[in-house]
């Protein structure tokens, strides 16, 4: 393994923090022609088209990687990320769904449909306030789905948000109880 390609990753992830994803880009695709082996380049890669919305792209390298990069506990990450965007890109729309439950708070389809947006957009503990808001008052929900949303979201998070994971799967035993 290249241990410069790593580095390189390392300098495109802080500059994607930074906010200059045209720069990170560059040098992980910098990267991935130097050491076209290195799948966590590539996972890098799909995690930046993820972040600025190109998901059809991310789906594309993605589906590229060996099984054995998808198992990791990032690819697991990404395959979450990229099944949530999937979803949300189906739904009505963030400010559509606002706007429904504005008129109707019981609308649980907008609830529901607003906490898949939601996670889309990593904005986890929103999007489990909408899944707890259905479950508390109606849990049989679509059969069951409003707890196997929240269930599969706990362990979406459990890599690499295990406290917050943890947090939820201890009020959905409360719920539950």
């Amino acid at each position: 393994m290249d241990r410069q390609s790593d580095e390189m990753r390392m300098q495109a992830r802080q500059q994607h923090l930074a906010g200059d994803t045209i720069a990170a880009v560059n040098l992980l695709t910098q990267a991935i022609q130097q050491d076209p082996s290195n799948t966590r380049v590539a996972m890098d890669m799909v995690q930046i088209m993820l972040d600025i919305g190109q998901l059809e792209p991310a789906k594309s390298l993605f589906n590229r990687l060996p099984d054995s990069a998808k198992q990791t506990d990032t690819g697991r990450s990404l395959i979450g990320q990229l099944t949530f965007q999937d979803f949300a890109s189906k739904t009505d729309g963030k400010d559509t769904l606002l706007q429904r439950i504005t008129v109707n708070p019981a609308d649980y389809d907008a609830h529901f449909d607003l906490a898949i947006c939601l996670v889309a957009e990593h904005q986890y503990h929103e999007a489990m306030e909408h899944l707890f808001n259905i479950f508390n008052t109606a849990p049989d929900y679509k059969g069951g789905a409003v707890k196997e949303m929240i269930i599969n979201l706990i362990n979406m998070l459990m890599p690499n948000e295990p406290e917050m994971a943890k947090a939820f799967r201890r009020r959905l035993g409360g719920a539950l109880s």
